[in-house]
């Protein structure tokens, strides 16, 4: 009896503390998810990758601009008119979130890519001039989208 009474406070403690609820992006289907910085992201990019569905759509981002700003703001551009949408970093740092309202996207009339773009991003690859975002869902077709600083 006397070491049950020692025992079951050491179950407890260990259940407790085993339970973790913290989601780092980082999964047995992303182990590779990287940690970014809002320093990292923000400035002006282009579009060089889109694949939606494992169709490659990247000509229809042609002519946009990307000005991820410091407070959030995206602003993007065709060089004649811009919208701005929100963006954000999440996930202990491993995804990029970028929300477009419905908005957003009746500025540039027939790109319904935008649509596209509205969506929890895990980081797979990032550098100075480079952004390599992939959805994270559960089915095979994986969206991914990479971005060039300009």
């Amino acid at each position: 009896m006397k070491a049950f009474k020692y025992t079951l406070p050491l179950l407890i403690g260990f259940v407790f503390f085993a339970c973790n609820n913290d989601d780092d992006g980082a999964s047995p289907d992303n182990p590779g998810a990287q940690p970014i910085a809002t320093e990292e992201v923000t400035g002006n990019w282009e579009v060089t990758l889109f694949r939606d569905d494992n169709e490659d759509e990247t000509d229809d981002f042609a002519g946009l601009t990307f000005e991820f700003q410091e407070g959030g703001d995206l602003i993007i551009s065709d060089g004649n008119q811009s919208t701005t949408a929100r963006w954000s970093i999440t996930n202990s740092n491993r995804r990029v979130e970028i929300d477009l309202d419905d908005d957003d996207l009746t500025v540039f009339g027939n790109r319904d890519e935008l649509e596209d773009l509205d969506d929890d991003w895990i980081v797979v690859e990032k550098s100075d001039n480079l952004l390599y975002l992939r959805e994270d869902d559960d089915d095979s077709d994986r969206d991914e989208v990479r971005f060039e600083r300009i």
